[in-house]
């Protein structure tokens, strides 16, 4: 009240205004935008360009090879509708992020159910894939069963950890409690890796063996050898990016852009070695297979051998 004159007056003294309250408050320190939303658009972008790649390549496979089991066709393209349902999963990623939560920055620290479940999907997959280089393997060794079964077990505990990280995400709230399911990650990271490292020296050790000591084959096995280590060497690089951006700075979305481009990265090159297959055909000297008769190495394991690539681009030891 102001006094005036004698007289009290009953207007309220004025005070200055309160200031507002910002507009978000949060305990935890805003992330930059490059290191979480930057991250992840770049790899949603790149996912979705590489799934178009493996469209076309999936063209081009069912397109060529006419000689494929109906059976391996049918896991190609449940391959590719697996891949395409990741890709709505990235594209649902994206929007919740830069479209619906385009005003709540805070929305970046929380996973949201289609980052989750990409994790099942691309276990899945991968596990697909290595499956196929197990058989691979198993048939290039003449069935053994020891490596076949190691190449087995590393892959299926991939798949496991997988599946577990996935159930258990669903029950976290921010990335920030990414750090208890740490274990888990680092082991799904070293037993996918030791599957493809596996898969890669069993593959490139039999094939080297198989060496002729003519040119023309010995060009061939060359040649299945570097797709096999371009195969495992593309994935392996991807993955260890992921989980060293991952251990060094967990509190960013960097790993998670790496992470998009797994399943997508691994299927494209399975399928490029697969589309090779009728070019390598035509440099051996039958458009199908590549004989080799009155045959022995000092090991007596090849006499009469004739060796051909079959559906799943594997070099088969026959006789």
């Amino acid at each position: 009240m102001l006094e005036c004159g004698g007289f009290v007056s009953l207007r309220p003294t004025p005070h200055p205004p309160a200031p507002h309250p910002p507009l978000f408050c949060s305990p935890l320190p805003m992330a930059g935008f490059d290191n979480t939303l930057g991250a992840l658009l770049v790899g949603g972008l790149v996912a979705m360009a590489l799934w178009g790649i493996t469209c076309v390549q999936t063209y081009t496979f069912f397109t060529t090879n006419q000689r494929d089991q109906a059976a391996f066709k049918l896991l190609i393209a449940f391959l590719l509708v697996l891949d395409t349902f990741d890709s709505v999963l990235n594209g649902h990623i994206l929007y919740f992020y830069l479209v619906k939560n385009y005003l709540n920055p805070l929305a970046i620290y929380a996973p949201t159910w289609s980052v989750i479940l990409h994790v099942a999907i691309t276990s899945i997959s991968d596990f697909i894939i290595r499956s196929m280089f197990a058989r691979r393997v198993y048939r290039l060794s003449n069935g053994n069963k020891v490596i076949t079964l190691w190449i087995a077990a590393v892959s299926a505990t991939d798949l496991v950890c997988g599946i577990v990280i996935t159930a258990k995400a669903f029950g976290i709230s921010s990335y920030l409690e990414l750090d208890t399911l740490s274990s888990l990650l680092y082991l799904n990271f070293a037993a996918g890796t030791t599957s493809d490292v596996s898969v890669a020296l069993a593959l490139c050790y039999y094939l080297y063996i198989s060496r002729t000591g003519f040119p023309r084959t010995d060009s061939l096995i060359t040649i299945l050898m570097a797709y096999t280590v371009n195969t495992g060497l593309v994935v392996a690089v991807d993955a260890a990016l992921g989980i060293l951006t991952y251990a060094a700075m967990p509190h960013n979305l960097i790993f998670l852009g790496f992470y998009l481009l797994l399943s997508k990265l691994y299927l494209n090159s399975y399928l490029a070695s697969l589309n090779a297959r009728q070019g390598l055909r035509e440099m051996s000297n039958q458009p199908v297979s590549i004989q080799f008769t009155n045959f022995a190495q000092s090991s007596g394991r090849f006499t009469n051998a004739s060796e051909a690539i079959t559906s799943d681009g594997t070099v088969t030891r026959n006789g």
